[in-house]
Parts: structure tokens; C-alpha cells; sequence
């Protein structure tokens, strides 16, 4: 689906804080992919305009608060910075102290309004977290609720499936037209 085509989110919390997380080290993609360019754009600049599009106020999880500032990004600096996206889960449900955060990490080709539509949509459940899942599950984007600092079991392995596994977690089935799609090499760039 083209990003022209794509319909304004019906359901969108006026108060709801998306997290970008950008702290990886990028070691497959041999540069800072987030600084990767589609469409004549960053990657983490051209996901902060699409959620901005969805109406959600954007922030960005880097291992220094000043890493995207020159792309006007405001970026928190990640607690745990050797934690990898656990860490930076964790570092944006702390700074978002109550209530619920639409987390996506940069890597992502695009966010697409009727994801987070379809993930919304069941947030009146008193749920930690609201995931796509397949086979396993996909973390990005996701909603999670700060409900889960207070789950010391979720966070001890340093893993994404395990956490979403041992959460109180309402599964929806990956979508499928556009499926989420990643770039962890150059070669996942569109035209490359």
C-alpha cells in the first residue's frame, strides 16, 4: 500500500505517546539504519512523520539523548542501553510513567494507520500488551501499557517473546496487506 493511500486512524488517543526505539547498534546494516534513506527521508524520520500523521505525540529511545537531534527528533536516552529492544521498551514505559505507549522501532518500513486501529481496538481489556503475532510474535509495532514495570517475571530473560509470552498479552493476527516488514541490511531497502 503506498503511504498516499493509507486512511487516517479512526481511534487515536489524542494523549498517546509512540516511542521510536533507535538504539540497536545496526552491526548488520553496517551504519545507523535509522539514518537509512526512502523516499528522500531518514527512516526514523520519515516513521516520526507517519505516527505524527496518526496523531500521536513521538519520542525516540537512543543509547544518548542527543543521537537524532539534528533531525529535530526528541530522543531519550535508554536506561538499560546493552539490553537491546527489552531496554528500550522499558526506558520509554518509564518515561511514559501511566497509561499506554505505542512502541515501533526503526527499522520498520512504515507504520500503517490501520495497524494501530487494529491494535486499539481492543485496549478497554485490562491487558498488559496488545501484539501481532504469526508463528511468534511481532513486537512492532505494539502496545504496551506501564503496568508492565510492575512485572519484575516479564523482564528477566532480555527477550521480546518471552516478555510478550508471560505478560497478560491479547494476540491479533499479523497483518498481512502490508505485512510488517523490517530492513536489517541495505538490501531490504526498497530499489536496492
Amino acid at each position: 500500500m503506498e503511504d498516499s493511500a493509507m486512511t487516517t486512524p479512526t481511534c487515536i488517543d489524542p494523549t498517546l505517546s509512540a516511542y521510536i526505539l533507535a538504539g540497536g547498534r545496526s552491526s548488520r546494516f553496517g551504519s545507523d539504519k535509522a539514518r537509512a534513506v526512502l523516499d528522500d527521508l531518514p527512516l526514523i524520520q520519515r516513521q516520526a512523520a507517519q505516527l505524527r500523521d496518526c496523531g500521536c505525540l513521538v519520542r525516540v529511545v537512543a543509547r544518548h539523548a542527543d543521537t537524532y537531534a539534528d533531525l529535530g527528533l526528541e530522543t531519550i536516552g535508554d536506561l538499560e542501553p546493552d539490553r537491546g529492544p527489552v531496554g528500550g521498551v522499558r526506558t520509554a514505559l518509564t518515561h511514559r510513567r501511566e497509561g499506554w505507549a505505542l512502541i515501533t522501532s526503526c527499522d520498520l518500513l512504515q507504520v500503517n494507520p490501520d495497524w494501530i486501529d487494529t491494535l486499539l481496538t481492543p485496549t478497554m481489556h485490562e491487558c498488559d500488551a496488545i501484539a501481532f503475532r504469526d508463528d511468534r510474535w511481532q513486537p512492532f509495532p505494539g502496545l504496551y501499557h506501564t503496568r508492565l514495570l510492575e512485572r519484575a517475571d516479564v523482564w528477566t530473560r532480555g527477550s521480546l517473546q518471552h516478555l510478550l509470552d508471560h505478560a497478560n498479552t491479547i494476540s491479533l493476527p499479523a497483518p498481512r496487506d502490508p505485512e510488517i516488514r523490517q530492513v536489517n541490511r541495505p538490501s531490504d531497502l526498497p530499489g536496492q
